[in-house]
Parts: structure tokens; sequence; C-alpha cells
């Protein structure tokens, strides 16, 4: 079971990495938001009476349907929910609105809601800001508003990266101007993950990996467009190969050592073949004399799994690099690829699937699990193999397809780096198995029947004819 830690270890990370963490939002169809942006401008027309009057009928329908099992009567309580948040938001009373907006966050109206959460939570910034530096108010005053203003921040960047992984072409209702406390001016429909990507920018913008990856965009030709100016592609596919390679060079040391490991203990397995025959049924004998025999050939199990654990800080720093400056990748055209920002996916009878690029990705992983079979390897070890060489690339394809296709590239250009290296440090094994096996096979196919079965047939062939003498 120990050529099983890798995968344990990614099914740990992927959902990281994925962005898996966090409720999710659903998209809405343009025709419910069409209706949706009807009730809300039903709601923005509307007296201080009527919206008192409506907070508390539809306070009650939602709590109502929502103790039903039935999914479309809850589907209709969530959507009660979102418009009694929004008559709290019209109100003035944000935190109320706030407080029902989250309780709508995993239905359908996930989406609208978590935009919702982040205009006020914008506008409470913007205005705890003013205030944080009006010269006015008493220091005491002035630091408090900078807290809220803090909060607000965090509260409006954590509900945008909840619908970060939206499916490329959803849309979502924005209100002009933020709060509904404030006379509306128009309600347009916008697409979602763009105005994620873009509200997003401006929070990571100062973060030093987000600064990071545009530095290297710059010293690739790139960064410096002006308004109207088509981004140049190949500036930002120059920073992500530069980033690979930067990535491998930092990681070449430790990726050596886990090869190194791993050919030191490919070696031994012949000898540790034959004390699990020898100490068959006897577990601590087996230990003792597995333990003796690693001592013995200088052999540290733990030194292949050590240095990729060292690697996954760098992988999840570069995943993190990227997905903050993911809306600067927006338009960047990569072969068939109109956006570096959107997931690699082809979309056939309504599902998104891997795309080209997910492919080729995948296939490349299977060809680094199959660099890192052993062929001196018990039955059950090589059945392990196998079903690492077939279902790590097969699960990479469905949990990566919602990341943007800049991580893809990089991390397929990561992976063709490592399977070279790989594949120089494992050769000279390789080529002494090889050799080893072509002997073998000669020798068996030259040599004759032994000498002592060629006696024995002679012997039974005498003793038959003496038999038949006697008688």
């Amino acid at each position: 079971m120990r050529r099983l830690w890798p995968l344990a270890l990614l099914l740990l990370a992927l959902p990281l990495l994925a962005g898996c963490f966090g409720p999710g939002a659903a998209a809405l169809p343009i025709d419910q938001l069409s209706t949706l942006r009807d009730q809300f401008e039903e709601l923005d027309r509307a007296d201080e009476t009527a919206i008192n009057d409506q907070l508390t009928a539809l306070r009650q329908e939602a709590e109502a349907g929502a103790q039903s099992k039935d999914k479309a009567i809850q589907a209709e309580a969530a959507r009660k929910r979102l418009l009694a948040a929004y008559c709290w938001e019209r109100r003035g009373d944000f935190s109320d609105a706030e407080s029902n907006y989250q309780q709508v966050v995993r239905g359908p109206f996930g989406s609208v809601a978590l935009f919702r959460i982040t205009q006020i939570a914008g506008y409470r910034t913007a205005k705890a800001m003013a205030e944080s530096q009006d010269l006015s108010l008493d220091s005491d005053q002035r630091q408090e508003a900078a807290q809220i203003a803090k909060l607000e921040h965090q509260k409006g960047l954590k509900a945008l990266e909840q619908v970060y992984n939206m499916p490329p072409d959803s849309k979502v209702l924005l209100r002009d101007p933020e709060v509904a406390s404030l006379p509306l001016k128009a309600w347009p429909t916008v697409d979602l993950r763009y105005e994620a990507y873009k509200r997003l920018d401006v929070y990571y913008r100062e973060r030093p990996s987000y600064q990071a990856m545009a530095f290297l965009v710059r010293i690739c030709g790139g960064g410096r467009e002006l308004a109207g100016q088509a981004k140049r592609s190949y500036s930002y596919i120059l920073a992500i190969v530069l980033i690979a390679a930067l990535a491998k060079l930092i990681t070449t040391p430790l990726t050596a050592a886990q090869f190194r490991s791993m050919r030191k203990l490919q070696v031994v397995q012949p000898e540790l073949k034959k004390l699990q025959e020898k100490h068959k049924g006897d577990k601590q004998a087996m230990s003792r004399a597995q333990m003796d025999l690693f001592r013995e050939h200088k052999v540290n199990p733990a030194s292949s799994c050590l240095p990729m654990l060292i690697q996954f800080p760098i992988l999840i720093w570069v995943y993190y690099a990227i997905r903050y400056f993911v809306f600067q990748f927006e338009g960047v055209r990569f072969l068939y690829i109109g956006s570096l920002a959107d997931p690699d996916t082809v979309t056939i009878n309504g599902m998104p699937l891997p795309g080209p690029l997910l492919l080729l990705y995948g296939v490349s992983m299977y060809f680094s699990q199959k660099l890192l079979a052993q062929p001196t390897a018990t039955p059950e070890q090589q059945q392990q193999q196998k079903m690492m060489a077939y279902m790590m690339p097969v699960l990479l394809l469905f949990v990566l397809k919602s990341l943007p296709a800049a991580f893809i590239l990089y991390w397929l250009l990561q992976n063709i780096l490592m399977t070279g290296h790989q594949w120089l440090i494992m050769r000279p094994q390789r080529a002494v198995e090889a050799a080893t096996q072509g002997a073998a096979l000669s020798v068996s196919e030259s040599a004759g029947p032994p000498p002592e079965a060629i006696q024995k047939l002679s012997q039974g062939t005498g003793g038959s004819k003496k038999k038949r003498k006697r008688r």
C-alpha cells in the first residue's frame, strides 16, 4: 500500500487547488434573471409601508416553504428569502439583509445573493474608509471605521471567491447604484465570471504573488498595453513557461533526491521479495529483516515521500499566483483557447467535458506514472501501479476541469519537465535491467536441454527395456 500515498496526498490537495471549499453558487438562466429583475424593480418602486408589508409576508412564506422536502417548494422559498433580504436592504438594515442573503447562498439563487453581499460590502467599505479619514471625528471613531472597512473588505472578497468557479457564460444581476437604500438607476445583466474576476483583481493587486506574476509578464514584453489595445498573448504565455521553468529549477534538487531514493528502493525489491517469502506469516521478523536490509543498502523509505511534500507549497503558491492574476489572462489566446482565464472544456449535450489541453495533461500524467512502475514489483504491487497509472489521470481530468486554462498549461509544462528529469535519472537502471533480461533470455534460448534431463530421459528409456526382457 506504500505506492498509494501519492494518490492520498493528491486527494487531500485537489479540493484546495480546485476551489472546492465553500458552498458554491448556482447560476440562474436568463429568463429567471429577467423575472427576478422585475421583482426587484417592483420593490424599488414600493414605499416604506409596502416594503414592511412585503417583508412580513415574504418571511412567513420563506420559513414555511423551507420546511418542505419538495425541491420545487424549497426553490420558491429561497426566492422568497432573497426578496425578503432585498426588503431589509431597502430599509437600510444591511446586517439583516446580509444574514438573509447568506441563507440563500447554497440554493439556486446563490450567485445573485453573493453579488448582493458583494455590493453591500463594497458600499460599506467605501463609506467606512471615508469615515476613517474624516478629521472631524476623534481617533477612536476613525480607528473603529478603519476596522469596519477591513471587515467589509474581507466579506466582499469571500463572497466573490465563492462564484470563482462558475461555468463560462453565466450571467448575474448587478444594481446601479450598489445598495437598495439608494434610488435605482438600472439593473444590468453582466457576465458573472468576468465581473467576479474584475472585482477580485482589485482585491488581489497588492498581494506578492500577483505582483510576481505581473513582473514576469512585464519582462516578457507585456502588461503595458494602452486602453483599446489587444493584449500581447505571447508575453503571458512566456510568463507561464518561465514560471514553470523557475519552479522546476527550484525543485530539481528535491526531485533528484526523490527519484534516487525510488531507484534504490527498486534495486532492493528482489531481496525484499525473498524476505517476504522467507518470513511469510511472521510480521515482526519481516519488519526486522526489512529494516536490516534498508540499513545495509542505506535506503530510507521516507526519503521518497518528503521531497514531494516539500514541493506542495510551491505548487500551491503557483496556483494562487495564477488565480490572483486570472483577470489579466482574460482575452489571452493560446491555440484554440479563446481566453486562458476560462476552463479548458468542450460542451457536449450541455455537459462540460475536458478539452484537448487537459486531455494532453492526462496523457502526460499517464506516461509519468508508467515511468514510475517497478519492473521487479510483486503482482500485488504491479496491480497497484496499474491502478495509479489509470486512476490518477482520470481523476485529475474531472477535478481540474473547472480551473483556468492558464493553470492547466503551467501544470502540463511542469509535468513534462518533471517526467523528462525522471527519465534521465532512471535511464541507467532501465538500461541495466533491459540488458540483464536480454542476457537471460538469450541464454535460455541458446542452451539445449540440461544434462540432468538428458540423463534421466536415457535412464528412463533403459529401464523400460530391461523390464520388457525380464518379462
